[in-house]
């Protein structure tokens, strides 16, 4: 019995139709009934969270193992059992990278080209572009940081940085502040705050002389962000706190952009005041968030986006039921972008760690693997990774060991 009988067979014995399984798996209903009849072969990632989802206690992965592990030396059977295949795994790991063969982190190429745009090493020819020609490339940039494509965005983002340094007019100084806002992002993404922080400067610089209200709070919002990764909160929360003083009197005649670009000051703002328990100010930030985000683009923010940072604030001061509670209000689907809705698995993934269901944490991150492997590769997801795996020293939870090694976490 292969693969797609074996997850039919523990579908029909959990009582759980097609339907429901891709809601509790996020593929696609066609997705799943093709792998059952065999016309489609799938990832691991699906045994595993299919797994979890049904309770087959590892059967549907060692059925995957033994259908699509082609290699001997990889099987669970293939003497030795699990042992000896992780000792393989991680031997060759160690060899591929000290010979070279493959780089030890693969966005660093990606970084560097950011880095040495931001900061050149020998003064660059700029190519001409039209303002409505950099407009649509900043749009293009957006969207691939909300759809979380960080290391193809770095590259791009490379480019437009010597264009965004020539503008000259409060539009072109407001089309930079975004190009800058992405990229100061993207290096926070990509775990390289020392070039974020020159990032954010210059996308400062760009706001203040374009005065357009959202690129202001945007970038307010990435010096926030910074700060509270140098852990630095009292720095971030004042700062946040100073800027929605500034801000809060022009908002009234604002755009739906601007409005966003506030709500998502003020949610990274209430991270940090969660940080030195003042519940007080973080509430009140999320209060302001969320009426923000009744005026926002969706895409921008959405109350699905404040919601993550509910669960955020909540896991900060310590309820991780509370974080739970948080998470129900909404469904997923309803949080628009991909790099904000793996984010939201993240943090239900880490009220559950925090409330021993340790279980429905792997789960989680599971699903927010599938919907953007690189938001797993993050400080965070790999701080709850570590944190499982210490829970469970013998890794017996469905496919932690696995998810770890791809996340690069030392097991």
């Amino acid at each position: 019995m292969g693969f797609g009988e074996h997850l039919r067979h523990w579908r029909e014995r959990r009582e759980v139709s097609l339907s429901g399984l891709a809601q509790a798996t996020h593929y696609s209903k066609g997705y799943l009934s093709r792998v059952e009849r065999r016309q489609r072969s799938p990832d691991r990632l699906l045994a595993e969270i299919a797994d979890d989802a049904l309770g087959a206690d590892g059967q549907l992965i060692d059925a995957w193992v033994n259908e699509f592990e082609v290699e001997p030396m990889l099987r669970r059977n293939a003497g030795g059992g699990p042992t000896k295949r992780r000792t393989f795994l991680k031997s060759a790991s160690t060899a591929l990278v000290a010979g070279g063969l493959v780089e030890a982190d693969p966005y660093n190429h990606a970084v560097a080209r950011l880095r040495d745009a931001l900061v050149p090493d020998i003064p660059v020819e700029v190519p001409g572009m039209s303002l409505p020609l950099f407009s649509r490339a900043v749009t293009k940039a957006r969207r691939d940081f909300t759809a979380a494509r960080y290391a193809g965005l770095a590259d791009d983002l490379a480019g437009l940085v010597p264009v965004a340094r020539t503008a000259c007019d409060p539009a072109g100084h407001a089309l930079a502040a975004q190009v800058y806002h992405l990229a100061a992002r993207t290096l926070i993404k990509l775990s390289a705050p020392p070039y974020a922080w020159v990032a954010a400067h210059q996308a400062e610089q760009s706001a203040v002389a374009s005065g357009d209200l959202c690129a202001i709070a945007d970038a307010r919002r990435d010096l926030v962000s910074l700060f509270h990764r140098a852990a630095d909160y009292g720095k971030a929360r004042d700062l946040a706190a100073r800027a929605a003083d500034t801000l809060r009197p022009e908002l009234p005649g604002a755009g739906p952009a601007a409005w966003g670009a506030y709500g998502a000051l003020m949610s990274t703002g209430a991270i940090a005041a969660a940080r030195l328990e003042d519940r007080a100010s973080a509430l009140s930030m999320l209060e302001e968030a969320e009426v923000a985000a009744s005026r926002a683009p969706k895409l921008v923010l959405s109350a699905g986006h404040v919601v993550t940072y509910r669960i955020g604030v909540s896991i900060i001061l310590g309820d991780a039921g509370t974080a739970i509670d948080h998470a129900r209000r909404i469904a997923p689907d309803e949080i628009p972008t991909v790099e904000r809705r793996a984010g939201y698995y993240t943090g239900v993934a880490e009220a559950y760690t925090l409330w021993g269901k340790t279980d429905r944490a792997v789960r989680a991150l599971l699903i927010a693997e599938k919907i953007a492997p690189a938001e797993v590769r993050r400080s965070n997801a790999r701080r709850v990774i570590e944190d499982l795996l210490h829970r469970d020293p013998h890794a017996n939870l469905s496919g932690l060991r696995a998810l770890a090694r791809r996340a690069s976490v030392t097991l």
